[in-house]
């Protein structure tokens, strides 16, 4: 069965360390199967936009389990963390936000749109920040309580995140298991006549 709507989270974004700032990175992750992912969008919001400044379209489809980068510096992104991003992004800058869509609803939101995120406890300058595991998409709201900061100025200096100090722990979220269905629910689905009892 493929799931629609919060199937695809934001699980970490990155301000990287490299020429320029770079590379910038939105990390997306699929916590179902999803056949058509041209459904949807990421905006990003600079400088407190209340209206998206960069909107990005997906495309393809996933299969859970699946990790998606989004960058502007594919080069960089290769350099720093040596393979190859997905999608093309916007050059967010540690204060920026970023929210995800499926049509139009929205299923997650990294910082706070309409919000300079300078001094912010989100904020990720020359860092990154990273959803725990087992927390599912936050909505329109972000929930603090879902991510993990390496705090601002962390990646200053580095050059690979093999050997940084503290580096992004890229693809190692964990998304909430799915729950096998109780013997009672499937008694009475059975009685209902909407799954068949194994003889």
């Amino acid at each position: 069965m493929v799931a629609s709507h919060g199937t695809l989270v934001i699980s970490g974004v990155f301000d990287g360390p490299l020429s320029g700032g770079t590379p910038k990175v939105v990390e997306l992750a699929a916590t179902a199967d999803i056949a058509d992912l041209s459904t949807y969008q990421v905006e990003y919001y600079f400088n407190a936009n209340t209206t998206a400044s960069v909107t990005v379209s997906l495309f393809g489809s996933a299969t859970v389990g699946d990790f998606f980068y989004l960058t502007p510096n594919s080069a960089e992104f290769t350099t720093y963390f040596g393979a190859a991003s997905d999608f093309g992004g916007a050059s967010v800058n540690g204060d920026d936000s970023i929210v995800l869509k499926d049509a139009a609803t929205t299923v997650d939101t990294f910082g706070s749109p309409g919000t300079d995120g300078t001094g912010q406890p989100w904020e990720y300058l020359d860092g990154w920040a990273y959803r725990s595991d087992n927390t599912t998409g936050d909505g329109a709201t972000i929930n603090l309580g879902n991510w993990t900061f390496s705090g601002i100025n962390e990646n200053d200096g580095e050059s690979s995140n093999a050997t940084a100090t503290n580096p992004f722990p890229i693809g190692s979220y964990v998304a909430p298991a799915v729950p096998e269905p109780s013997t009672a629910l499937l008694g009475s689905l059975a009685l209902l006549g909407l799954v068949r009892r194994k003889r």
